[in-house]
């Protein structure tokens, strides 16, 4: 080695914890130890190519050339140490450029290994963010976020990460809640509200939701909690009602909220989470970053939390809360804007969408969720009778095949992927998948609903319902969820509960009068399945609806037929597709018996993705009865693989 010299080297201290204690114990046991740390130090050094700079009372300085090689020493002396006589000693590691001189190094990064070293547990392994940064891709070698940390003399705080080893866990960490506390049921619900946009620019609303969205699918990566997605938060945006009020309404005891304040490239957020029945908080942490760590802020938040409830996670869950799914923010952002018009389910927002996910993919061509979320715009699109199914389907193949390469264990893909097999009938793989999704990532109510209407369409009505209610319970206030499921609880004659969730959509659009006026129709049709004639009359007064209550009164319907006549008028002279599915569900519901039918046989003979909604009796129809439309759910029935 030369005399003096600068070198890019990993740091290791290495102490026995409470040897003073040992050596006024028993002076021949503890000096029996130290000679055996000594002694294992020396061999595991040598076989990795490492160099024990000096030993100094109970402990060890060591270098190592590479981050990956100093950890691996750190696992195995740890792991040798811990079989009887057990050893108890605590490392700490830290990785940057080191002045060597005189066969002594100097310099931060040995101050930092040492006080980083200082922190850790008996038996545990502490590295700083330089270190885990070279060793988070190895599958071999599992860690943690521990805390973020201001040390002694040193300016810049430091992220801290534990390196577990076949003998340790997560370790104890600080300000933790109390037994009584971590050991109630509402430890394992969670409701993230929409973050607030504080940035200058309200264009940036779309960053804060989609920073919430990622916030809920990091934490719904741990199997112990019951996270409520985003869609049924979505509403508590700028509310009135208290915590404790919307953790009544969400079902959950935990509730977490925060900020966002997005400047250019710098980021600045915060998020507090509190006990929803106590009005307590219970963790709350700041984070001003660069806007390209934005990933590294998520995965924090989600083990912050798992830490103040005394989580353990696995191995899996841990890496999959390291699973970065692009590195190009640009692609990032694309993907977030997309990602939020999806959910909305109308062509104009799907088309939208559909442009940004393509731009996402193009500015990273290995962004799978991009891929993904492309091929739910053709899918989405399909189903719903937007554009031609035969091309919309052949699209999103080819985008599930990118993904699935890419990604082939991301929930996401898996559910996208169901949806393909449902839309070409072929349902045995469609289920199968489905529940493959869920068991991936437990937190995509839009799979619920789709495996729920698969089996509703099989016959399958209890199950399905228990879909609907494993849906429910991530997103209870999900539109689209409460619809069908509704609809479930009509067909099983289960009239108080589905007027229930009817009545809760009319609450719930109560600031939204057209919307409100539509449910009202929708209770009103409900009550007229249920030969209720005077309340079917008295929700359609509400509706102010009066093609359904000509049609109530007088048997006529054709106000109603008209108004759909109207509406393919329009679209066919704007040469729009037609789907002749949904042209015919609309003739259903507005009475049209024959109309309706002819476009179901029509559907049938395009096999259009949808028709496989004939399979469940609907009580929006008028004049249809099931029997109506038996030959027809035969000829679908023909078309599919069960």
């Amino acid at each position: 080695m030369q005399e003096h010299s600068h070198q890019l080297a990993a740091i290791i201290f290495a102490d026995i914890v409470g040897y003073s204690a040992m050596m006024q114990d028993d002076e021949n046991s503890a000096v029996e130890k130290i000679n055996r740390f000594r002694e294992t130090v020396e061999l595991i050094t040598s076989e990795l190519n490492g160099k024990i700079v000096q030993y100094y009372g109970d402990g060890s300085l060591l270098l190592f050339n590479s981050s990956t090689d100093a950890v691996e020493f750190a696992k195995l002396l740890q792991e040798d140490l811990a079989e009887p006589p057990e050893i108890p000693v605590r490392i700490g590691i830290h990785m940057g450029d080191v002045l060597i001189h005189n066969e002594n190094v100097f310099g931060d990064v040995v101050n930092i290994a040492s006080r980083i070293q200082a922190m850790a547990p008996a038996g545990g392994i502490y590295i700083s963010e330089m270190v885990y940064r070279n060793i988070a891709n190895k599958k071999e070698i599992n860690s943690a976020f521990v805390k973020e940390e201001t040390l002694k003399n040193i300016k810049v705080p430091v992220r801290i990460y534990e390196v577990f080893t076949n003998g340790n866990q997560v370790s104890d960490q600080p300000e933790k809640l109390s037994e009584s506390v971590v050991n109630s049921e509402i430890a394992n619900s969670i409701a993230v509200l929409p973050f607030s946009n504080l940035s200058s620019d309200p264009e940036q609303e779309y960053f804060s939701d989609g920073l919430t969205d990622d916030i809920i699918t990091q934490l719904s990566k741990i199997k112990a909690y019951k996270v409520i997605s985003r869609t049924s938060v979505t509403q508590y945006k700028k509310t009135p009602k208290s915590i404790k009020e919307i953790g009544k309404d969400l079902g959950v005891g935990l509730i977490l909220e925060g900020s966002v304040q997005r400047s250019g490239e710098q980021l600045r957020i915060t998020a507090q989470l509190i006990n929803s029945i106590t009005d307590e908080h219970l963790w709350a942490d700041s984070y001003d970053r660069l806007i390209n760590d934005i990933f590294s802020i998520q995965r924090e938040v989600a083990l912050a939390i798992a830490s103040v409830l005394n989580t353990k996670l696995s191995k899996k869950e841990t890496q999959q809360l390291d699973y970065i799914p692009t590195v190009n923010l640009q692609a990032y952002d694309f993907y977030l804007r997309g990602k939020l018009l999806v959910e909305k389910r109308n062509k104009a927002d799907l088309l939208v969408a559909r442009d940004l996910f393509q731009q996402a993919v193009t500015k990273d061509t290995s962004f799978a969720n991009a891929y993904s979320g492309l091929a739910d715009t053709y899918l989405l699109s399909s189903f719903r009778g937007y554009e031609d199914p035969v091309k919309m389907l052949w699209l999103a193949k080819k985008n599930i095949d990118i993904a699935s390469g890419l990604d082939p264990f991301s929930g996401e893909t898996q559910a996208t992927l169901g949806y393909w097999y449902y839309q070409n009938f072929d349902w045995h793989a469609a289920e199968i998948t489905y529940r493959r999704s869920i068991e991936l990532n437990g937190n995509q109510s839009n799979v619920y609903l789709w495996l729920a209407i698969l089996l509703e369409a099989k016959g399958e009505h209890e199950e399905a319902l228990k879909i609907y209610d494993l849906g429910s319970e991530v997103n209870p206030m999900w539109d689209f969820l409460l619809q069908n499921r509704i609809r479930a609880l009509a067909n099983n004659n289960n009239k108080d509960e589905a007027i229930k969730l009817q009545n809760k959509l009319i609450d719930k659009a109560a600031h939204e009068h057209e919307l409100q006026r539509l449910r009202y129709s929708e209770l009103s049709r409900l009550y007229w399945s249920f030969n209720d004639k005077n309340e079917a009359i008295a929700a359609a007064e509400k509706a102010n609806n009066k093609g359904l209550i000509k049609f109530y009164k007088e048997g006529d319907n054709k106000l109603l037929v008209n108004e759909v006549d109207k509406h393919y008028e329009e679209l066919k002279k704007r040469s729009e597709y037609i789907s002749q599915l949904w042209m015919g569900l609309d003739y259903a519901n507005a009475g049209a018996r024959e109309k309706a039918i002819t476009c179901f046989n029509n559907a049938i003979a395009l096999k259009e993705s949808a028709i496989s909604l004939l399979l469940i009796r609907d009580y929006l129809f008028l004049n249809i009865k099931f029997l109506n439309i038996a030959l027809i759910t035969r000829k679908i029935k023909l078309l599919i693989n069960f």
